[in-house]
């Protein structure tokens, strides 16, 4: 029953090691290229990091433009710069676009204004798309990687063509009622949920020894209800936030055709969501992993019994739940082919 919580910990663990597949493009040649839209005052570059590019001349001419122009520009309050290295003594500025230049500026006494640049994928942080920079900004920290400076470079060409369609995902926004189809084909109108909870129930009889699920039948029936309760609660928890944050978390299949990346894919795709704009932390399944973890603790039958499970392995189980879920959608096509046109024509 500690499988479920090691594998959930072992997918955390494993998203920085997550590898990115090498850049074509940089930041300082996706500014370089966004100079060329000729809007902006002369910049040259210096230090090019993994996050930003120092700027060593033509700082103070873009100040002003940012200060003067607010069509173009908006300020950062100080909240939204917390996340950098002396909040207090910076000014920030992001371009009203998507990709959306960011430019901060630190003026030291006796120093020339300092000034690094990058790019944001999700443009100035408005009430819309603030929830969308928290999931960028979170999966930065928890994977350690930047942006993909290829999608970036694709992005910007098409914000520079007025011929070319916006960045818009190419699956249509979810509905309200595709939003309850998907919840009650995860939980009450398919086979799978139910066949996942009687198979998870049937191991405990057969693998666990622990008496917090009772003896005989009841000990099938009662992990039946845990297993089949948790599943309505991650599942609904995670419907309701997905709406609430716009998130669309229909799955995505991997274009390789190799098992291993396949794989890697699926089981990544609990924790990362693709977006247009680029990868985000998937904030609603991490929302219905820990809240159904903490209410089935709390109702859980045998909590009286000190080997009941907690809400870490119940978490387990929900990241589990989910994972499996992403890696039946990715074999699925696969495993009706091999059935239908292997094994049944034979």
């Amino acid at each position: 029953m500690r499988f479920s919580a090691i594998l959930s910990l072992g997918l955390l663990a494993s998203l920085p090691g997550i590898a990115q597949d090498s850049n074509q493009h940089s930041i300082r040649s996706n500014l370089q290229y966004r100079l060329t839209k000729g809007d902006l005052p002369y910049l040259s570059f210096g230090v090019e990091r993994p996050k930003n590019v120092e700027v060593i001349k033509g700082a103070e001419e873009l100040l002003q433009s940012c200060l003067n122009d607010r069509e173009t520009w908006a300020k950062d309050p100080l909240i939204f710069r917390l996340a950098h290295t002396h909040p207090t003594t910076i000014q920030s500025f992001r371009e009203k676009n998507s990709p959306s230049m960011h430019a901060i500026f630190r003026r030291v006494p006796g120093e020339p204004l300092k000034l690094w640049l990058h790019f944001d994928g999700h443009g100035s942080q408005d009430s819309e798309s603030r929830l969308a920079h928290l999931g960028e900004f979170a999966y930065h920290k928890m994977t350690f990687q930047n942006n993909d400076q290829d999608r970036m470079f694709e992005n910007l060409q098409r914000s520079f063509s007025s011929s070319t369609p916006p960045i818009v995902d190419s699956a249509a926004p979810l509905t309200n009622n595709e939003r309850l189809t998907l919840f009650t084909d995860k939980t009450l109108t398919r086979v799978p949920p139910y066949a996942a909870s009687a198979f998870s129930s049937a191991a405990v009889l057969l693998f666990s020894s622990s008496p917090v699920w009772g003896r005989g039948a009841d000990r099938f029936t009662n992990h039946f209800v845990a297993s089949f309760t948790q599943r309505l609660v991650t599942y609904g928890t995670q419907s309701g936030a997905a709406a609430l944050l716009h998130e669309d978390l229909r799955y995505k299949p991997s274009h390789s055709r190799n098992v291993w990346r396949r794989s890697q894919h699926a089981l990544m795709s609990t924790f990362i969501l693709e977006t247009p704009h680029g990868n985000d932390i998937a904030i609603a399944n991490i929302a219905a992993i820990v809240s159904s973890s903490i209410v089935i603790d709390v109702f859980h039958p045998g909590r009286e019994d000190v080997a009941h499970p907690g809400a870490l392995q119940l978490a387990g189980w929900g990241v589990s739940s989910i994972a499996a879920g992403n890696l039946w959608n990715e074999f699925k096509p696969d495993l009706r082919h091999l059935i239908r046109d292997k094994i049944l024509r034979r």
